[in-house]
């Protein structure tokens, strides 16, 4: 295994340290899986060798599955550093780390120098800055001709059951529907190649991961509240979860 200095992580991270602990060394941190990540791929027109980065990257499910497709450097962008180590381990162990530079850096921010990209990818990390300004500051990032592939949590019902209201309220107040998404990217000039809800088992499969992280810290009195949390989210998901998910959208600039 190749050694590194540990990444750093940005100091607003600290808020949330014990989500972080919860999921170190998981393999996915939200709802995602490697075929709905190959499906936007297939979507997207690419050069023969594009300049990608993959924004919100945590522990680099996706990123891996990109430089394993494209075989073309990735940088791979994310505000916690331990979720960066995950990557530098995973990638080393199938022989990806030539492919994959792992960058921490804040996505509001990225430092990524404008029109450099020919796809910038995120799964569930556009939330934080919101639909309308992740897309407004991302897109400025990608060539003209260039895509966009992301996935961000949409409701699926314009009447959401009240309990999947007043919890998205909390974690997601901005979130959208999927037409009210798809018209803000056109608004900003994007052109919408495609969009698709990714499956419930993506969901599944991320909430067993989830339980598994769970156990494996049972007794830690600190992560008490973090463990009773991720159950809560999960039972809410087997009631309401018709009511929302994730949509990948496949967007392309001018």
């Amino acid at each position: 295994m190749h050694s590194h200095p540990p990444f750093p992580s940005m100091p607003f991270m600290a808020a949330y340290a014990p989500l972080l602990c919860l999921f170190k060394g998981a393999a996915r941190r939200g709802p995602g899986s490697e075929a709905s990540t190959r499906q936007a791929l297939a979507l997207c027109s690419l050069p023969d060798r594009p300049a990608v980065a993959d924004l919100g990257c945590g522990s680099g499910a996706a990123t891996l599955v990109l430089a394993r497709a494209l075989q073309v450097p990735i940088l791979a962008l994310d505000a916690d550093g331990a979720a960066l180590d995950d990557l530098w381990d995973l990638a080393g162990a199938q022989g990806l780390l030539p492919l994959i530079t792992p960058c921490p850096g804040d996505m509001a921010a990225p430092g990524i120098p404008r029109e450099s990209l020919d796809l910038l990818w995120s799964e569930g990390a556009v939330a934080p800055l919101g639909w309308r300004q992740g897309l407004a500051i991302w897109k400025d990032l990608v060539r003209p001709g260039g895509f966009l592939a992301l996935t961000d949590a949409t409701w699926f019902e314009d009447h959401p059951p009240p309990e999947a209201q007043r919890a998205w309220a909390q974690w997601y107040p901005g979130m959208g529907t999927e037409a009210s998404n798809l018209q803000v990217a056109q608004d900003l000039g994007l052109e919408v190649i495609g969009h698709f809800r990714l499956p419930r088992q993506d969901w599944w499969d991320y909430f067993e991961q989830a339980e598994r992280q769970c156990q494996l810290h049972h007794g830690d009195k600190s992560l008490t509240e973090t463990i009773a949390a991720i159950r809560e989210e999960t039972d809410l998901y087997r009631r309401a979860g018709h009511s929302y998910g994730y949509v990948f959208y496949i967007l392309k600039k001018a």
